[in-house]
């Protein structure tokens, strides 16, 4: 596996500093040399961590986001991301959203997340309900996150309980019915990236998550 180096974070640090098509032009190959090749190769070398796990996730440089931004309806004209990012998903492929890990690398280290992020409405609901009628088992995940020194992440949680649970205002995971996003997350430092030990730490949250993972798509899954 090629790692990461200093110059990878030069060229991201670079990057937000002259984010502009002739830049990004003249160190197109530089980037992908040192950010999207070593990002790629290590996403494949966690899904091979993961092979033997109770739910395999798959990541490679097909799982990959391109550099460039979608700036039609955004105020932020500025042509490309400065983070490099990538799936490892069930499927193996970047369509499936409901249910994954994200891995992130920036110009100070990244980050690495689990679970299942903002989805649509209709789908949250089906989460919620399972968590109503499978309290017992969405709270053992939680103990077993928490054994694990973690939890789900305080983020996009509704001031209110949503519609079509009011009835549940005293459930002992109201919070967590009124989330919109059901995600374990974890920093990377830079260190890790050098070292290779983000192999380690992205499989080792991937695999925290996975119960969490595991209930939510039983929920989403139709039955048949």
């Amino acid at each position: 596996m090629t790692l990461i180096s200093d110059t990878s974070f030069d060229l991201l640090a670079q990057l937000a500093q002259n984010n502009t098509k002739d830049w990004y032009d003249v160190h197109k190959a530089d980037i992908k040399t040192h950010c999207l090749i070593p990002f790629g190769e290590m996403l494949e070398h966690v899904s091979n961590r993961l092979i033997d796990s109770p739910l395999p996730l798959e990541g490679s440089a097909k799982t990959m986001f391109r550099m460039h931004r979608d700036v039609r309806f955004s105020k932020d004209k500025s042509p490309y991301k400065t983070s490099v990012s990538g799936l490892l998903t069930p499927s193996g492929t970047k369509t499936e959203t409901a249910g994954m890990v994200y891995a992130e690398l920036n110009a100070t280290g990244g980050w690495v997340a689990g679970g299942f992020y903002r989805l649509p409405t209709a789908q949250l609901s089906l989460i919620r309900q399972r968590i109503v009628d499978e309290t017992p088992a969405f709270q053992a995940i939680l103990d077993g996150l928490a054994d694990a020194g973690t939890k789900l992440a305080d983020i996009d949680r509704l001031t209110r309980m949503p519609k079509g649970f009011s009835d549940y205002e005293d459930h002992p995971n109201a919070e967590d019915i009124k989330c919109k996003s059901f995600i374990v997350r974890a920093d990377i430092p830079k260190e890790a990236w050098l070292n290779g030990d983000v192999t380690g730490i992205i499989a080792g949250l991937a695999r925290q998550a996975m119960p969490l993972i595991r209930f939510g798509k039983a929920a989403l899954v139709k039955p048949t």
